[in-house]
């Protein structure tokens, strides 16, 4: 078995790889520890549950130095602790992996534009709502989508080289529409 920080840290002292190096990884990983045999679908689901925790990101070759495929690869996130495995030195000898630069200015790019797309989504959904239509509950879920929003940001904003400060002020923007919203709810 394998970590979600130890996939991370697999990550991270690569600078970036494919999901089939991944698996590859995992693999001589599980036959050194003497480990059951993991599959590719068991890695998909360790990425899968890493990306929802924002452990690790996923980027485009374009964002990658010395792609040598199409592919996306997956990259350390704003949340990872990384935990390289003791054994991870002898599986680069193995595999003769190498390490990657990443161009984390246009990783910030595409991150900020997603992110302003988020919160953009949101105020329309908030603007949707007129104050006698919205319930309680409708209320609780905008707020949770607003704080998942608001989290995010603070994350990427402090992981990205340079931040991405650019778009405080439409988060900001969506929080003073859903005060106005909870406003007219209870008027």
């Amino acid at each position: 078995m394998i970590t979600k920080d130890e996939l991370a840290g697999i990550i991270d002292a690569l600078g970036a790889a494919t999901m089939e190096e991944i698996c590859l990884i995992v693999e001589e990983l599980a036959e050194i520890r003497r480990t059951e045999d993991i599959n590719s679908g068991y890695v998909g689901q360790l990425c899968e549950s890493a990306l929802g925790e924002h452990l690790i990101e996923i980027v485009s070759s374009e964002e990658v130095e010395d792609a040598g495929s199409d592919e996306p690869y997956y990259i350390p996130g704003p949340n990872a602790f990384p935990d390289i495995p003791v054994e991870f030195s002898e599986i680069i000898d193995i595999l003769e992996l190498s390490m990657r630069k990443v161009d984390m200015s246009k990783v910030a790019i595409r991150f900020s534009t997603r992110l302003k797309q988020r919160a953009k989504r949101l105020n329309e959904k908030i603007g949707s709502f007129s104050g006698e239509s919205v319930s309680d509950a409708d209320i609780m879920k905008l707020e949770k989508r607003y704080s998942d929003l608001l989290n995010l940001y603070y994350d990427f904003n402090f992981w990205l080289p340079g931040g991405i400060s650019d778009i405080e002020d439409q988060i900001l923007g969506v929080s003073e529409i859903l005060e106005h919203l909870k406003l007219a709810q209870d008027i």
